[in-house]
């Protein structure tokens, strides 16, 4: 089959070298009253819908999200971060005297956000009543791990949109660091191995207050998210030092808690058996990190083109999705980037929608009206897929995946709801554009 399409195409290109400036010819004598027909259509239907994911891994990454967030458009969030911490080498003279002076928490914004970033953010920390659990060497953003109601600490900062370096450097309580001082000067068995210290103190739950309604992102790395305790040697010349436990780059996740009551989404359920059209969902679909809702597009009218003549080839298509007006601000900032990738009858995840030479992943070229707002878009020239699936049914048949690039899906909650053909919240929503050409003889 394969092979008599190649046959057809070459004998279609040979064709097009002699009428592809006509809207309509008669090709040589020996193609007796015979045309090609070149044309460009946007009317073709594109269906999209919302899917939810199982569970999505969020462990050993180098962002982390914290915070709460409330809308009437993705619902109540929670992110909370969990850490075990790794217990610092250290070395004590026993001729020497040493002093704890205070303990602290550094953290370094990654830029990121979701939410409001006027008013100042408070996190609590608590300790982990037990060790973080691996499942098939992961923690996801649906796994629960109980911590103590009892507080070690508290800390209010002022969120920092796009700044990805700013330093929120907070004092802990003195008792805190004192504690942990003492074990590492006295040479306790708590702090001899990282098994032992993970048995004396499981590691810390970073949960957000309700109050707030602001998401931040943060690095996780051995200067962020670590916990330092400052001394000093009680000498003739005083030395300052410090001990920095950093969080484990195996045991730490990012859980995210979301109710969805009162928004389109109240009844969307995981799987892809339990996809949501957009129809069921206010004409629109949704796109979000870690909540774990991503967007799957079909063209179920796409084979119509093939009765509109004998031989139909499709010379370009282009993808346009359309923001829905109202659902992007300062406070849900649009991500810069998206990816395609095509997937079978299943919905498993094949491969990226690359650039035509398929030397390069589509990343959407956002546009943005800083005026109107309504001609923003992303695009993605869809061409090859759509030439390999023209004709197809059944299991032959792909569809397309909408989700975050670079592995922002598991560590951002970046969102953005795109109108369907029949939203009509904005005058522009969900296009395809197909520039075809139809030979008969």
């Amino acid at each position: 089959m394969k092979h008599i399409f190649s046959c057809i195409l070459s004998l279609f290109t040979i064709l097009s070298v002699t009428s592809c400036m006509d809207e309509s010819s008669t090709a040589g004598s020996k193609w007796i009253e015979s045309s090609l027909l070149n044309a460009v259509t946007d009317t073709f239907t594109v269906r999209m819908n919302t899917i939810l994911a199982d569970s999505i891994a969020t462990s050993s990454d180098t962002i982390c999200q914290i915070g709460h967030f409330n809308s009437s458009l993705y619902g109540d969030i929670t992110a909370s971060f969990y850490a075990e911490y790794e217990v610092p080498s250290a070395s004590f003279s026993e001729d020497v005297a040493y002093a704890f002076d205070s303990i602290t928490i550094r953290l370094y914004t990654c830029g990121n956000y979701l939410g409001d970033t006027l008013a100042s953010q408070r996190i609590n920390l608590y300790q982990l009543v037990d060790n973080l659990p691996l499942y098939d060497d992961y923690l996801y953003n649906t796994s629960t791990v109980a911590y103590s109601p009892t507080l070690l600490g508290s800390f209010s900062y002022q969120p920092t949109p796009g700044q990805r370096t700013k330093e929120h450097e907070i004092r802990l309580p003195d008792a805190w660091g004192k504690k942990w001082f003492d074990l590492l000067a006295n040479e306790s068995r708590y702090v001899e191995s990282q098994e032992n210290f993970r048995d004396y103190f499981p590691g810390i739950a970073f949960i957000p207050e309700a109050s707030g309604n602001c998401v931040t992102g943060f690095q996780v790395s051995d200067s962020s998210l670590c916990v330092t305790v400052y001394y000093h040697k009680l000498a003739e010349i005083t030395e300052d030092l410090t001990l920095t436990f950093t969080p484990s780059n195996t045991y730490s996740y990012n859980k995210v808690h979301t109710e969805r009551q009162n928004t389109y989404l109240s009844g969307l359920k995981p799987g892809f058996s339990n996809a949501s059209s957009s129809d069921k969902t206010g004409y629109m679909a949704y796109l979000q990190g870690m909540t774990g809702t991503y967007i799957n597009i079909e063209f179920p009218t796409l084979n119509e083109l093939c009765s509109l003549g004998e031989i139909v080839t499709i010379e370009s298509a282009l993808l346009r999705l359309y923001p829905v007006r109202g659902t992007y601000n300062g406070a849900y900032p649009l991500p810069s980037s998206l990816s395609l990738y095509t997937a079978d009858e299943n919905n498993v995840t094949q491969d990226a929608i690359t650039n035509s030479a398929g030397t390069s992943v589509q990343t959407g070229n956002l546009v943005i009206d800083e005026l109107a707002y309504e001609d923003t878009y992303y695009s993605f020239d869809i061409t090859s897929f759509l030439q390999t699936n023209l004709g197809t049914t059944g299991y032959n048949r792909q569809i397309l995946q909408l989700i975050y690039p670079n592995g922002a899906f598991t560590n951002t909650l970046q969102s953005v709801v795109f109108g369907d053909n029949e939203n009509t919240a904005v005058d522009k929503n969900v296009k395809l554009t197909i520039l075809y050409k139809v030979y008969n003889r």
